[in-house]
């Protein structure tokens, strides 16, 4: 069977045969006999650079007793990896077994290490990477709970329920709605996207974030209220700024700022931070020791044994606890105001969420 010739050597064979026919036509030499390398170079279309370099290669791999290569071909390429729908079928579960099994994030370099000792792979996390692709999974951003949690049934009735109080507020008690809520912007707060094009980079955006300033403000149909701006600088390293509105912070500025400025008769409306909703009547719960449950039946006049375990004291404490009692409601209560909060995972239904995503 012949040797094949390959593209790039059949081009070259033109090109010979193109300059002995021009050789031919003008009955003489081109180019002097004895000029080798610039006459070989014109042969072959090539630079007399290119001809000194393979030169130089074809004396080495002649010294050596090896052949000539292309350049780039003893590139070491990665191994291709033929798995079986065992093997697929064993990935999906090792996933599913970090996620579910030890609650754990299944990363690349982790989940190698447990398939090598489960079906022995050996291949590199590049290659890991290209197979779970091929098996369906990609690296994106998480899903949020919200469309999971927004539907169950102790959430809908609580829509429900704020829906109600909104629309007998309107018709007949005529209440002044107040919306709170708080917020966090950097010195350096920028928009993440811009229209750009190879030509046109766009908008060149700094990398450090700068100071993280704390925002807390309400405000009525008519705008924010005067005088119930909370303003000041972070002081914690964490990226949450709940961190810095804790409870005090929050009543502190509840008392001094947004009372005193509140119309008469307000409905307040906020949503169930933590900060926002610390207890008065707080229960004990299974963390707290026995004793401390002992006592808090003890105050609430209820019949309990000294021998009666954790468990069947905590469902005493549930089934007498009442509703809890929070420490803001008392303070805008005595004052005159209402306060009602939002279905969890309902931030939409809050005004002054769209005001902070305009105002940055």
């Amino acid at each position: 069977m012949p040797k094949v010739v390959k593209s790039s050597a059949r081009e070259m064979i033109l090109k010979v045969k193109e300059f002995c026919e021009a050789e031919q036509k003008n009955q003489g030499v081109l180019i002097p006999l004895n000029n080798v390398r610039k006459r070989v170079a014109a042969i072959t279309g090539v630079s007399e650079k290119t001809i000194t370099r393979i030169t130089k290669e074809g004396i080495t791999a002649a010294s050596t007793s090896k052949k000539i290569v292309t350049p780039g071909k003893s590139r070491p390429h990665p191994k291709k990896f033929d798995l079986d729908g065992f093997d697929l079928c064993a990935i999906r579960q090792k996933i599913h077994s970090f996620y579910v099994v030890h609650k754990e994030l299944p990363t690349l370099a982790k989940l190698r290490a447990a398939l090598r000792e489960d079906i022995n792979f050996q291949g590199s996390i590049t290659t890991l990477h290209r197979i779970l692709n091929r098996i369906g999974f990609k690296y994106k951003r998480c899903q949020s709970r919200r469309k999971l949690l927004m539907e169950r049934h102790d959430i809908t009735a609580w829509r429900a329920r704020y829906l109600d109080k909104i629309r007998i507020n309107r018709t007949v008690e005529k209440r002044p709605v107040v919306y709170l809520d708080e917020t966090s912007i950097h010195n350096t707060y920028h928009t993440k996207s811009c229209w750009q094009s190879e030509e046109e980079p766009g908008m060149f955006v700094s990398e450090s974030l700068g100071s993280c300033w704390i925002i807390a403000h309400a405000g009525t149909k008519d705008g924010f209220i005067n005088g119930a701006l909370l303003m000041f600088k972070s002081q914690s390293k964490s990226s949450d700024y709940h961190d810095d509105m804790n409870s005090a912070n929050f009543l502190k500025w509840v008392t001094e700022k947004l009372i005193p400025n509140l119309p008469e008769r307000s409905l307040v409306v906020m949503d169930n931070a933590p900060y926002h909703c610390t207890q008065l009547n707080k229960a004990p719960s299974m963390s707290n020791i026995k004793s401390s449950m002992q006592e808090w039946l003890r105050q609430k006049g209820i019949y309990f044994e000294d021998t009666w375990r954790k468990a069947v004291l905590f469902e005493l404490i549930k089934q007498n606890k009442g509703p809890p009692t929070f420490a803001v409601d008392e303070l805008l209560t005595a004052h005159g105001h209402e306060v009602l909060r939002l279905p969890p995972y309902h931030c939409d239904l809050n005004p002054v969420e769209k005001i902070w995503s305009l105002v940055k």
